[in-house]
């Protein structure tokens, strides 16, 4: 079993805290918006795929050429990152079943982690003592990628499975889930997260199963568990 990194970080609070601190910036620079206006515009960039990474700085850049002309992007990200790092700092962590579950995962599972979040999520592992429940992390921080079939094949190979008897736990329908469906591998979509507003669009975005709770995937563990 692999997870995408970020479905075990309660974020919820972080993204509630860095948009209200967005939709002020945006109205010191004159937009003249308002909160339910800005959900809607953010509601529509991740809905509709509209972001090729996951981080914070793609959805400012995103919002803000919605709102302002060319060029102010630049200049709104230079006065949030001191935001983005308190943030960072302070408002993220695993969720509070991430430690029960991951510990009777690692009963019966083999778990890798892949994350392009650069170091976040694996400080956060390690701060929280998870990280001795994986087998290996995979991390494409360097290039910012989605995982890729090589990705997941190598991670396949460091732990020594095959592709019938892996499972990925992700909350992209249009990276994570869709890829690793067209290796063959059982997939379970994470909603508990802003990617929740995605809908399936072809039959290779179709999870096996869907959970909303990290405690669900024991209970799914014991219908894919490996011979």
């Amino acid at each position: 079993m692999f997870l995408m990194g970020r479905v075990l970080i309660d974020d919820k609070i972080y993204y509630s805290y860095l948009d209200s601190r967005l939709l002020y910036l945006l109205n010191q620079f004159g937009t003249r918006i308002d909160s339910r206006n800005y959900e809607a515009i953010k509601f529509d960039i991740i809905k509709n795929r509209k972001l090729s990474k996951n981080g914070i700085e793609e959805l400012v850049i995103r919002i803000c050429r919605v709102l302002m002309p060319a060029g102010y992007e630049k200049i709104i990200l230079k006065y949030f990152y001191p935001s983005i790092e308190f943030a960072e700092k302070h408002f993220l962590h695993p969720y509070k079943e991430a430690k029960g579950t991951l510990e009777l995962l690692s009963e019966n599972y083999k778990i890798g982690i892949i994350a392009n979040e650069d170091k976040m999520i694996l400080n956060i592992l390690d701060k929280y003592e998870l990280s001795r429940y994986f087998n290996c992390c995979i991390f494409s921080y360097e290039d910012s990628r989605e995982p890729d079939k090589e990705i997941l094949r190598l991670v396949l190979n460091v732990l020594n499975i095959r592709l019938g008897e892996s499972v990925l736990v992700g909350d992209r329908l249009d990276t994570h889930l869709q890829v690793a469906n067209t290796l063959g591998i059982i997939t379970i979509r994470f909603t508990n997260s802003i990617f929740k507003l995605q809908e399936v669009r072809d039959q290779d975005e179709i999870p096996n199963f869907t959970i909303s709770n990290l405690r669900q995937l024991v209970d799914i563990s014991l219908e894919t568990k490996p011979d």
